[in-house]
This record gives C-alpha cells, structure tokens and sequence, in this order.
C-alpha cells in the first residue's frame, strides 16, 4: 500500500553558487532541451507528451524528492511504498503502474541506467540537471516495464566553470535537509571532475505505540555522488559516475485496521469454531489480549512494530558512459552500470496494536548489472538510433514471517515461514527507430523493439508451526493440532512432533516447502507516429505505440505456474504550440489506452478442486483522457505562471474469476482501477522583482487538486472493507515562497524562505 501524507512545513533554504551570472527578467520562453527520443532536441520538437523540469525550476518549487514532480505532472502519482517493501517508489501514469505482478509499469532511469528495482528509487532530488516525463508507453526505445511511461533523471555534469552550491532547509517535526555540490575542470580542457551530498532527518508522522521504539515514516539518509569526466579529444567523452546512499528511516507503515461489521463478524466466527471444536473459550473482547484491537475507525495511523530500526537500504552505484563522435553524422554511445543494494526490512502488515500480521524480511541483496549500446545518425532528412540491451539482475532475499490469529483464550496458533528466494532475470532487447523528414513540414516516426526475458526463480521455504494444545480436531486428520489435558503422549507419538516448546501443552513441528520456477517470455513492440508542422511555432501529430511489462510467477505450496507478459496499444494525438512571441506555450494530448493480457488477481479452480488466488493474464482493460500544459510569461517583467490539468477515464472491459463455487464469472462491472483519480492539476506562479543593482526579490506560489482515487488497484467494489481504502476526495497544497537574490559578477546568492501549508490525508488498509 502507499500512503501520501501533507505536513505543514516551513522551510528556511540558504544557496550559494559560485559562477559569473548576468541574471536578467526572461521575456522569453527559454529552450527546453529533452533527450527522450535518445538525442537531444526541443521539447517542442518532440511528437510525444513529456513533461520537463530543469534543475534551477525545481528548486525555484522546493522540489526535494522525485515523488514532488508529480504535483506538477498532470495524470501522475507518485508514493513513497509501505508494507511489503519500504523505502521504495510506486508510480501510476495515466492509471497504470506498479500494480500487482511482480514487474514496475513505470520505468524508472537515472542518467539513462534502468533501475530494475523500485526499492532504493526514492529518489533525492540533488545536483540534478533536469526530471523528464514520458507519457504513455515506451517500448520502442525503453524496452520491458515502460508500459505506461518513464520517468528520466539526468544529474548535471561538470564543465569548464568552478561551480558550487549549498543548501540548507529546516522545518516542522524536526526537520533537517543539507545538500551541496561543487564541479569544475581538473585539468584544463581534459578533466572535469564533480562531487555532490545530501543529508536529511526527520521525526515520524506516525505514532509508534510500542514501548521505546521510535515513529514510522520518518527521515534518516544520506548520500554521495562524484564524477570524473574525461574528454582527451573533441570527439570522444568519457564520464564515470558513483554514487552510495544508505536509508536508516523507519518507513512507513499500513494504517490501523478499521473496525466495522464484518471484521467483528470474522472474529465472533473465529470464536464460535474454538469454542465448538475447542471446548468453551472466552469472548474475543473479554481478554486483555484483545482490549487494544481498534474500535476506532479514524484513528488510523498507529504502528506496533518492535524491531523497526532495522530498516536499512544501502546501495552503491557505478555507470561508465563513453560517447565517440566518429563523424559530423555517426556517434556510438556505451552505458555500462552495475547496481548494488543490501537492505534489510521489518514490516508489518496490519498497522495495528494487535500483532495479527507481522513479520521481519532479513534482508535483500540484489545486483544488477547492464550494458547498452546506442549508434545515432543525424542527416538532413533522416535521423535514426539503432541499440542494444542487456541487463543481468539477480537478487537473494530471506524472511521470516509470524502470523498470528486472533488471539482467544480458548485456541492461540502462530504460524512462522522463513523463506529464501533466489531471483534472476536476464534481458536481451535490439532496437531501431528512425525519422524521416519527407517535406519541410512532414515527419514520419517508425521503430521497433525486440526484447526476450528469462527468469529464475527458487525458493526454499521452511514452514514452522505451534499450536496452543486444548484440544483435538479430527478434521486435520492424523496431525494432532491440539489436545486435551492427558494426551500428550499421543502428541510426542506424531512423526511431526518436535518438542514441546515454552508450555507443556504447546509443541512445534517444521516441515520443507521447495518451488523451482523458470521461464522466458519474447516481445515485439513497433511504434509509429505521423506529424506536422502548421508553422515554426505549432506542430500536431499523431500515432501509435506499444508496451509491455514483463511476465512472473504464482508459487503456492511447493509448486508454481507462470503468467505472461501484459500488454498495450496506445493512440495519441497532440499540439504543440509557443504563441505571443514566444511567450505563451501549450502543449496537449488525447490519448487511449487498450490494454490487453491486464496482470490481476483471480480466483482460479485448481485441478484437486480447491480454489486459489492467483495473479493471471485475465483482464482488458482501457483508458483514455487529455492533459494540457501551458507556460506563461505575462507582459509584466519577472512574472511567470504555469498551469497543468489532466482528465482520466478508466474503465475495466473484462476480469475472468470464479465463484464461490468454483464457476467461471466476469467481475469486470464490479471492479475500479486505482490510483487513477479523474481529475488532477496544478497553477503555480513565480514573480523576480528587481531591487536597484542589489538583486531580485523572488516571490511564488502553487495550489495543486487532485480528485479523488482508490490507493489500492484494482478494487472490487461490493466489499466495503476495500471501497473504504480511499484517498480523500481532494487535497489543496499551497506552498508559498519568498527568496532574494542577490547577483554580483563572481557569486550569486540566495535566500528563499518556503512556507507549505497543506492538508493532511490518511488512508486505511484492512486485513479482515
């Protein structure tokens, strides 16, 4: 689950860079140079949506992490994660995301290197030269799991100039945030060399009931980033990049479980089968173990988690990027980078002050490492990238988890599975795309992907189970699960018998639980797209473009079946469009979306005539909207306004599943996508004032809406208990700022003070 949270904050920010500036008011729009066809070219230029933000407008905004872009992103959602996987990122583009295989549906790059895992991506935004937005899918030129788009973040690299900047913001719940950068040449005309830190802290925004442990959702992190750029001839350049960062927050948790009619229900039949198979118990409600389960619906954001502060991500990066112009037309590019993360993650599932649910995953390490090869050529008509991809992932994650029932004095069982999972996947792609100029006015875009994904997976489980003894259930056949007073001896006669572990009457028993699961999935994905220039000023275009996000694998009960690959046709058509002598731009994009193969949770028959949840390629799904973008400079000096909004339908056209019954029936009518609200955009307006030859006075402010969504996907909508997980139907964030700068010809300095005020939001998660 992911969880959005809005805190009143009042920031104090200090920046100063060394470099000569002539700061003057724009009376222009300046260029937007983006590299989303893998070239650099106008943002204008491009017939695709891509939302772009250069480093100097995000701090200009207090844009601190990755997920803050999508405030000023129409149709975008980003959450830092909780649950299952803290400290990681889900994105939701247009409706579609992270949602519930095993793969992204986002695509996440960090100077062109896909970050194959969403753990760790919660991004810092720091030294960063720009934050592009890919709208739709990317399969074409990104390969697997751009389904519904990517996000690009490219750092800034080092140049001729001695730079430096340093900031400092401090705020509410003891916030702190320090970042710094310095770049500029090492050997004059050869080397250039820049380095880069931030350090943040802040205290929870949840409260943690549990005796001496510290607040969920806090902050604690810091990284490093460095690098070397060699350039020993004008036609060859070599950058090497590192970075380490390493997370000690306490992420956040899944808010309380909400107490209403059906999960009293499940618990009075929980009590009513003790004390029938058990003999007589006591009411769920009587004991003390029970008096801290929730009656209070809206108190939802409470954590019990003993053990929390071993959350940890750690990783370290490395990209060597080498670019060799061979001629005026012909440039070889070569990313190779490898990706390492330890972390280790304590969870808990519920939220809640009743341990139902927890558990302590021990830790994940993973590798990847990739290699991509790119040939550009740029003619006088044609321009063309040709590419090819690797990407050698593996990871080893071991966990424990407790599961533990309502606790009832009649019967109390625990249920403990330590799990090893060995996962590797292994990418393959090439692929080509090529504009044509066929007139002065005409482009056609055509190009294709071949990807082949093979993945490995093993698991080694051990499943370790205790049970209370009061009783014996004949309906669990020769295993006594629990027995009355004098047959213990029966018990120790079980070949499953273990030991009596902490109480006479409790015993223990283990036993192995091995899946192996391997297979290998291939993809086409062509893409082609027509436009037109009206004018200089106005182009509109059309097209068509596919995605994929790659298959995986159900594994129950020692065994395991695959599901494939989902799928996605999407048809666009655009404008694009700077008016008023360039001082007005609007950019906007219908689109559609038909999705076929949707990845979802069914309930499926297995051949022993049980019924399973299983996540299968059992859904068609569309969806379709429009987004406008549009930048202003008004005719008075300083003054800049900049409004998004996007509009999103979407709509479930099919969802095989079973009955209770075991009878195959389409839900499809009774099911919601989420993170996929209807309505969301942004203003936000920055105004320089001139004070005499001292410097400027900064002033802004933006206001951002956002309709209200579900915050799980997808959502079957007659139960209440998965209706309630809502996000508020609105949320209002109106930051505003103050700054000076002051300009001189060596130093350019910076006082910004932000005030944020905004409304807090809260989301509930259900287990019953």
């Amino acid at each position: 689950m992911q969880i959005k949270h809005r805190q009143s904050l009042m920031a104090l920010s200090i920046a100063s860079t060394i470099l000569a500036t002539d700061f003057t008011a724009a009376q222009v729009l300046e260029e937007v140079v983006v590299t989303a066809r893998k070239r650099s070219e106008d943002l204008q230029d491009v017939p695709m949506a891509v939302s772009a933000f250069t480093g100097d407008q995000l701090q200009t905004f207090g844009v601190g992490e990755i997920t803050d872009v999508a405030r000023m992103t129409p149709n975008l959602q980003m959450n830092e994660t909780s649950g299952l996987v803290g400290g990681a990122i889900s994105v939701f583009m247009r409706g579609i995301g992270n949602d519930p295989g095993q793969d992204q549906g986002i695509g996440i790059y960090a100077d062109d290197v896909y970050l194959n895992r969403t753990t760790g991506s919660l991004l810092e935004v720091f030294d960063v030269e720009r934050i592009e937005v890919l709208k739709g899918p990317q399969g074409n030129l990104y390969g697997r799991n751009t389904i519904g788009g990517a996000v690009k973040y490219i750092t800034r690299e080092p140049g001729e100039e001695l730079e430096g900047s340093a900031e400092i913001k401090a705020g509410s719940d003891s916030y702190l945030r320090v970042k710094g950068a310095v770049s500029g040449p090492l050997v004059d005309g050869t080397l250039y060399g820049g380095a880069s830190f931030y350090y943040k802290e802040r205290d929870g925004y949840q409260k943690n009931s549990f005796p001496g442990s510290d607040d969920p959702w806090s902050a604690d992190a810091h990284a490093v980033r460095g690098t070397l750029m060699w350039t020993p001839s004008d036609s060859l350049k070599v950058k090497l990049a590192g970075d380490y960062s390493k997370d000690d927050a306490l992420p956040p948790v899944p808010n309380r479980i909400a107490l209403n009619e059906r999960s009293i229900n499940t618990i009075s039949r929980i009590t009513t089968t003790a004390n029938t198979v058990f003999g007589p118990g006591t009411a769920v409600f009587d004991t003390p173990n029970d008096l801290s389960y929730p009656t209070d619906v809206d108190k939802v954001s409470t954590a019990f988690v003993d053990g929390y502060d071993q959350f940890k991500i750690e990783q370290t990066s490395l990209a060597l990027t080498v670019e060799w112009d061979i001629n005026a037309q012909w440039l070889l590019k070569s990313v190779t980078a490898g990706r390492f993360m330890d972390s280790v993650q304590p969870f808990d599932f519920d939220g809640s002050e009743q341990l139902w649910i927890d558990a302590v995953r021990q830790g994940i390490d993973s590798e990847d490492i990739s290699q991509e090869f790119q040939l550009n050529f740029s003619g006088d008509t044609v321009n063309a990238v040709m590419g090819l991809y690797f990407l050698d992932g593996k990871q080893t994650q071991d966990h424990n988890l407790t599961f533990q029932s309502a606790r009832l004095r009649a019967v109390q069982f625990h249920d403990k599975d330590t799990f090893v999972d060995d996962r590797d996947v292994d990418s393959v792609s090439l692929y080509a795309n090529v504009d044509w100029n066929f007139s002065d006015d005409w482009q056609l875009s055509l190009g294709g992907r071949y990807t082949k994904d093979s993945k490995e997976e093993v698991q080694r489980a051990t499943v370790r189970q205790g049970f209370y003894a009061l009783a014996l259930s004949s309906a669990t056949g020769p295993l006594p699960l629990a027995i009355r007073p004098g047959q213990e001896a029966a018990v120790e006669a079980s070949p499953l018998f273990v030991g009596w572990v902490a109480n006479p009457r409790f015993f223990e028993f283990s036993m192995p639980e091995n899946t192996d699961a391997d297979d290998d999935w291939t993809e086409f994905t062509p893409s082609a797209r027509l436009s037109h220039h009206l004018n200089d000023d106005t182009m509109v275009y059309g097209g068509v473009s596919t995605g994929f996000k790659s298959g995986g694998f159900n594994r129950t009960g020692g065994s395991s079946t695959a599901f494939d690959p989902e799928t996605v046709t999407t048809y666009s058509l655009g404008l694009k469009t700077t008016l008023l002598d360039n001082s007005l731009r609007l950019n906007t994009e219908l689109f559609y979306n038909d999705y076929t193969d949707k990845q979802l949770v069914s309930i499926q028959l297995l051949p022993d005539g049980n019924l399973q949840s299983q996540t299968l390629n059992v859904g068609e799904l569309t969806t379709s909207g429009v987004e406008f973008e549009v930048s202003w400079l008004p005719p008075i000096d300083g003054l800049m306004i900049n409004f998004n909004v996007g509009y999103l339908d979407t709509d479930v056209d099919s969802y095989e599943s079973r009955d209770a019954a075991g009878n195959p029936i389409d839900i499809a009518d009774t099911t919601a996508i989420g993170y996929a609200p209807k309505w969301t955009g942004q203003l936000r307006a920055s105004y320089e004032m001139p004070i005499g030859d001292v410097g400027y006075l900064i002033l802004g402010s933006d206001v951002s809406y956002q309709d209200e969504m579900f915050t799980n996907s997808p959502i079957d909508l007659t139960d209440p208990l998965e209706v309630a997980q809502m996000a508020d139907d609105y949320y209002l964030v109106p930051d505003r700022k103050a700054g000076f700068l002051h300009a001189s010809p060596a130093v350019s300095k910076q006082l910004r003070i932000f005030l944020r005020c905004a409304h807090r939001s809260s989301i509930k998660q259900i287990i019953f």
